[in-house]
């Protein structure tokens, strides 16, 4: 079964901001949400029918957070995060 993305307005801003190889990922997550959304892990493993749920992507450095609504062929993003490392600051 294909669902259909539907990506929340703060979400869309929080994909502005990521840098060009998070989107190339990202990309590829989302190709992937739309066909096997139940196989990532829920957010809240005590139950994990919920409809909330966690996708890591870019080798871990991201996730996204999403709402599957099987009875509406429908994945909502909820929010996208993205950990970068900028080493110019540290010692």
């Amino acid at each position: 079964m294909a669902y259909t993305l539907d990506v929340d307005p703060d979400a869309q801003e929080q994909i502005r901001a990521l840098p060009p190889e998070a989107l190339v990922a990202l990309g590829e997550a989302f190709e992937g949400l739309t066909l096997v959304s139940e196989r990532d892990s829920p957010l809240n493993p005590d139950n994990p029918d919920g409809g909330l749920f966690h996708l890591t992507f870019g080798q871990g450095r991201g996730l996204i957070t999403y709402l599957l609504l099987t009875t509406q062929d429908r994945v909502d993003v909820l929010l996208v995060t993205w950990v970068s490392f900028d080493h110019s600051h540290g010692s």
